[in-house]
């Protein structure tokens, strides 16, 4: 129902929290305290039905990862999400209160390499710049502080808009323990192959060790593939050949109760997409088909959040696998990071660099993405029923400054 009146996906839930809250005049106060986690995956309209139904003194927590949104939108600060009362003045407001708003900058969960790695990655820190662009940037924090608020400090340059600058984490924020005694080169893997068929047999090898020599458990392993759409598919045949060699694997929620990741009971490697994987963690983690994670077209900021979402689910070792251009481009991203020594630097985008990240690298909606395709259809069309003289004419009588853009767009240099 909700997805025929207000359209699927997303949309579907949000429209709906959305008519509640509209139907509600004088909302029912129903509970003391509401705690919500994973809050970045929830429209905002779902934390103002959360508000409105707490009793007095309303007492709402919830917690949530930018970086981890997996559908292309930001949360808003709490001033726009909760409203404002008859005077104009906002409903909640942290303000500068520590107590009330809290950001987590010791990270007990992934060593230093594998955070910073999925940081470098999430954000495209050492992607190269394609042609016309000024920058490899996928996203950036609006704010420059809030690296150090999530645990990172100036190694050298200036954390400002505009500025080149070093980021790097400590002992204080990434604990050593962590890391030792393992080389950098154990914990963090990534490997490019030709096919899929020899990605698949490399997994599968390393499967079989670490279940019968490096003595893993089985719920210690979890393969997650990063497109939820072809999970089931691309991972069958990994799959029939683990069962065939007596490894019992599962498909998390499909295989199992939707609310179950972990099978009890018989031990069985967790196979998941990217959205059951949240909230989960295991010894050793499997990206597979990491080569999802990368594309010359828009919605690249969503890809890298999930690619960002997988690695962070490692307690210890992490291997990102994939086959292709794709994979060797964030392959080679990962390497300009070691080299790097697990550092972060880069040039901080300016404001006006900032708001066409915004614009080049987001999600784009059914609507454009039809737009786009008549669009491309429309030139397609155009030059294929002019002649070659006709081009020439056209070429000829565009100004400098516009063939000059229409190279720019095109990456091709004069």
């Amino acid at each position: 129902g909700a997805s025929s009146a207000f359209g699927g996906g997303d949309k579907a839930f949000d429209g709906a929290c959305r008519a509640v809250l509209d139907g509600l005049s004088n909302p029912p106060a129903l509970y003391d305290v509401i705690l919500v986690d994973e809050a970045q995956d929830f429209s905002p309209s779902f934390l103002r039905l959360c508000y409105s139904i707490l009793r007095e003194p309303k007492r709402l927590v919830y917690a949530y990862d930018e970086l981890q949104n997996l559908s292309g939108r930001s949360l808003p600060p709490p001033e726009k999400i909760f409203g404002e009362d008859e005077k104009g003045e906002p409903l909640v407001t942290l303000g500068d209160d520590q107590r009330r708003d809290v950001i987590l900058q010791k990270c007990y969960r992934n060593s230093r390499p594998v955070l910073v790695t999925a940081h470098a990655l999430g954000f495209g820190i050492y992607r190269s710049p394609p042609k016309g662009e000024d920058t490899g940037l996928v996203q950036m924090f609006d704010q420059p502080a809030l690296w150090e608020e999530i645990g990172y400090r100036v190694k050298g340059g200036e954390l400002s808009k505009g500025a080149p600058v070093v980021l790097e984490r400590t002992s204080e924020t990434s604990p050593k323990f962590l890391e030792n005694p393992s080389s950098i080169d154990d914990l963090v893997q990534f490997k490019v192959f030709s096919n899929s068929n020899e990605q698949n047999e490399w997994l599968i090898e390393q499967i079989r060790k670490n279940v019968e020599e490096d003595e893993l458990r089985y719920d210690d392993i979890i393969v997650i593939h990063p497109d939820p759409k072809t999970t089931r598919n691309e991972t069958a045949p990994i799959r029939s050949t683990l069962f065939n060699m007596g490894v019992q694997n599962h498909l998390a929620g499909v295989e199992t109760s939707t609310d179950i990741f972990f099978r009890k009971g018989t031990p069985s490697i967790t196979f998941t997409g990217i959205y059951r994987a949240k909230g989960n963690e295991a010894g050793m983690v499997y990206v597979v088909n990491a080569q999802d994670c990368d594309t010359p077209f828009s919605g690249l900021a969503t890809l890298r959040n999930r690619l960002f979402t997988a690695i962070t689910r490692s307690k210890a070792w992490v291997r990102v696998i994939g086959y292709g251009k794709m994979m060797q481009n964030l392959a080679d991203e990962y390497e300009r990071l070691k080299e790097k020594d697990f550092t972060l630097d880069f040039s901080y985008p300016d404001d006006e660099l900032l708001g066409k990240l915004r614009i080049v690298h987001r999600d784009l909606s059914p609507a454009e993405k039809r737009r786009l395709e008549q669009t491309k259809k429309q030139i397609v069309n155009s030059l294929e029923e002019a002649d070659e003289d006709e081009l020439k004419i056209l070429a000829a009588e565009l100004d400098d400054k516009t063939k000059r853009k229409l190279m720019e767009m095109l990456g091709i240099s004069e």
